[in-house]
């Protein structure tokens, strides 16, 4: 059921990202060295797909989904939005982060309609648009709310309702729910997996976890670091509404840790002491084991 792939769908091309390096440099003055975020990273992402990056620190998933956003210049390669080079960032590549980004002067509603305000959009339209993705998110009743008043689930919720309100052509998430309890953390992958299927915006999804990558992806990325690259494409041929449960996510899941494994140790030999190790298969055998019961594997 697990199928490796090099390319996007037959879809019509979202994103093309082509030969694409990027390097920082590190310590200083004649001690300065260059390290590799990205080296050679070609990607195609097709229109309506949920793609999830996934890999240890430092594999430059972050880094990759910043230059599709236009906040960052890649050093050599290009970049296509929509058949155009990304040159900047734009309203029709949204970015949701870890930290929401809610106004906290602002209630519910305001938050969700400042991107309208700032689009120029009247008063009324404003207000029915905000109420339609409220409606989406099951925010309806906590308009009136300020954001100190939200869980971290309803404040995720809204920030993706305000970026939605907008009518981006493609949302880029970097570890939207990283810092959500597992349990929250299950219920936005429901509603985000319903939302996309509402929707169908094009969404890259950058996650430290192997099982939030399985759980939402039409194709999973797997990162390596030093430098980062694109190690393997797996596609998930599983519809959706998913099965949180089905076993053939538990199978996948199992594929993409041992396909870690490695990686895991280079980060470890990276970020310790000279006798850190990883036991051999450690990893690969804790994978085969049924996922666990915060929302399994991350890396």
């Amino acid at each position: 059921m697990i199928a490796e792939v090099q390319t996007g769908t037959n879809r019509t091309a979202k994103v093309s990202i082509k030969g694409v390096s990027k390097h920082f440099a590190t310590g200083d003055g004649k001690a300065s060295k260059r390290f590799f975020a990205l080296k050679d990273v070609d990607l195609e992402v097709s229109d309506g797909e949920f793609v999830t990056l996934v890999g240890p620190s430092g594999c430059g998933k972050s880094t990759l989904l910043n230059i599709i956003a236009g906040f960052e210049k890649p050093d050599a390669g290009d970049v296509y939005f929509e058949g155009r080079p990304v040159v900047a960032a734009g309203p029709d590549r949204l970015v949701l982060f870890q930290d929401h980004g809610l106004f906290p002067w602002l209630n519910v509603q305001q938050n969700v309609e400042f991107g309208l305000r700032v689009l120029g959009l009247p008063k009324k339209e404003r207000r029915e648009r905000a109420m339609e993705y409220l409606k989406m998110v099951h925010l309806q009743k906590f308009r009136h709310s300020y954001p100190f008043q939200l869980s971290g689930g309803m404040k995720q919720r809204t920030a993706i309702a305000r970026a939605l309100a907008v009518h981006p052509h493609m949302l880029l998430m970097d570890e939207p729910f990283g810092a959500l309890d597992p349990r929250t953390r299950d219920i936005m992958h429901m509603e985000l997996q319903s939302l996309w299927m509402q929707t169908k915006k094009t969404i890259i999804f950058v996650t430290h976890s192997v099982e939030e990558a399985v759980r939402l992806a039409d194709r999973v990325v797997i990162m390596a670091s030093q430098p980062g690259r694109i190690r393997k494409i797996l596609k998930v041929p599983l519809s959706h509404p998913r099965d949180f449960l089905d076993p053939s996510l538990a199978e996948l899941r199992t594929t993409i840790l041992a396909e870690l494994e490695d990686e895991l140790n280079k980060l470890v030999q990276r970020e310790g002491d000279e006798d850190w190790h990883l036991d051999e298969k450690s990893i690969s055998a804790r994978a085969r084991r049924a996922p666990e019961i915060d929302g399994g594997e991350g890396i």
